[in-house]
């Protein structure tokens, strides 16, 4: 089969698949090449967790516009 016979096929995939098959790929590309993976674990110390999920939702006005705030943008 080729790449134009799969991508339709991967498009109908639900989203935990898409990143279950994107982990399988990554790791055989990985393995041909002879790279070792290196999956990057967040410390629980960061301080950046602390403020995971405060803004939850479509009804606050940091949910909508989080990137305004973060990156300034008007």
């Amino acid at each position: 089969m080729t790449i134009t016979g799969i991508i339709p096929i991967i498009e109908t995939l639900p989203h935990a698949d898409k990143l279950e098959l994107m982990k399988f790929l990554s790791a055989q590309l990985a393995e041909e090449k002879g790279i070792p993976l290196q999956i990057q674990v967040p410390e629980k110390n960061d301080s950046l967790w602390d403020i995971v999920g405060m803004a939850e939702g479509e009804d606050t006005d940091i949910a909508r516009r989080h990137d305004e705030y973060l990156y300034e943008i008007k």
